[in-house]
């Protein structure tokens, strides 16, 4: 399997910018991002799983399914190392 990418850019990369934007404009409290964030790159996943045009069988669901969740959570380390030490220094 290959990594899902869009225009030479890792999906946790891309999930790190939206999300960073995202959080500008929408008020949405901080133990749920996470969350959010995960869930979005959980359904990236099964968006590639379509986009790469592969059968819906149980192994390619699962992979594709944790490659997206590990996906959001990699974004979730990135945002959180990036944009909370900047804006938030101990």
């Amino acid at each position: 399997m290959e990594e899902v990418t869009f225009g030479q850019y890792g999906l946790p990369v891309i999930l790190t910018i939206i999300m960073g934007v995202a959080y500008k404009f929408v008020n949405i409290t901080d133990k749920y991002k996470a969350l959010i964030c995960i869930g979005i790159g959980t359904g990236l996943g099964m968006l590639a799983l379509a986009y790469n045009e592969l059968a819906w069988t149980v192994p390619n669901i699962v992979d594709y399914g944790l490659y997206g969740f590990m996906s959001g959570a990699s974004a979730v380390g990135l945002y959180e190392g990036v944009y909370r030490t900047a804006a938030n220094p101990r």
